[in-house]
């Protein structure tokens, strides 16, 4: 994926609010989108508010978070199932990929503030008889005049029901949570570019330490993380997962520019997964790409390809 900073105006005639249950948060300062609108059939425009601050997706090196711009994707698909293709709030939505790239001079953190603003358009759209069932989106993402990224996500919704039926046993939040191994031990929060402990993804192998592999820790009591109770490990915490073992091995201070990920299969919560980083590859000037898995019962459960700048 590449990125120009060039970007078009779009002018959304009539926008609707963003309720905060459409985007599956509980705590009201995590909701980052703020209003949506059709502009044609299949493309939306989504306003959204990136604080300067946040307490887990900071700024670095004068840049937004790209983790920043995954979080706001990840919003938009409940919001768009829901606000646009009338899904329940009980029904479950799931990634299956989500790809996306940052140009890093136009994610820059000014003393502006700059509406963030999503153009989406939806395609791929599966029914099951009337029911939605998923969809593919494509996502400019604009910071101010700027086009600063550029996304694509596939992901699936299933009501209740059908959800139970997939997951068994697992299915049962109380149950997942009581049995729950307990979060590891961090590795050094300055080896995958964080500065406290408790926002460390990664645990030693066991054994010792091993390159390029570690324990997914999962601490189910992280506040941004674990905004609500879940029967899973998040997709936000296996992306974070990918970017700081990238960081463990590409450099701590490198900047993550890009993503391409596989969502396999649920990671459980019961059972320990393991996550593998290769070596760097050589992607153009002056900048890396890194293979990162996720395994848990010896199967590979979520894959990405991390670039770094």
């Amino acid at each position: 994926m590449s990125v120009s900073v060039l970007s078009r105006d779009v002018q959304p005639v009539q926008q609707s609010p963003v309720h905060q249950w459409q985007v599956h948060k509980l705590q009201g300062e995590e909701v980052l989108l703020r209003t949506w609108t059709e502009e044609d059939s299949g493309r939306f425009v989504i306003t959204a508010r990136w604080p300067k601050g946040h307490a887990f997706y900071q700024p670095s090196q004068g840049a937004y978070d790209p983790l920043l711009l995954a979080e706001t994707v990840r919003q938009a698909v409940p919001l768009l199932s829901h606000a646009v293709h009338g899904v329940p709030r009980e029904h479950k939505q799931a990634w299956e990929c989500l790809d996306f790239a940052v140009e890093p001079l136009a994610a820059l953190v000014t003393t502006a503030e700059d509406e963030v603003r999503l153009v989406v358009s939806c395609s791929d759209v599966v029914r099951r008889g009337t029911r939605f069932a998923g969809m593919t989106m494509d996502i400019d993402v604009h910071l101010g005049k700027r086009l600063m990224g550029i996304a694509h996500t596939r992901f699936n919704d299933q009501p209740a029901a059908v959800y139970r039926r997939m997951r068994g046993s697992h299915a049962d939040i109380d149950a997942a949570l009581a049995n729950r191994l307990p979060a590891g031990v961090p590795v050094e929060p300055h080896r995958v570019g964080r500065s406290s402990p408790a926002d460390v993804v990664l645990s030693p192998a066991p054994g010792g330490e091993r390159p390029g592999r570690w324990l997914l820790r999962v601490d189910t009591a992280h506040p941004v993380l674990f905004d609500h109770p879940v029967d899973h490990a998040p997709g936000m915490l296996l992306l974070e997962a990918a970017r700081q073992a990238a960081c463990a091995v590409g450099g701590a201070t490198a900047a993550v520019i890009g993503m391409r990920t596989n969502f396999v299969r649920y990671v459980e919560l019961d059972a320990p997964a393991v996550v593998v980083a290769g070596s760097p590859a050589p992607a153009g000037t002056g900048r890396r790409r890194i293979p990162v898995s996720v395994e848990q019962h010896g199967v590979q459960v979520f894959t990405s390809e991390v670039t770094l700048a």
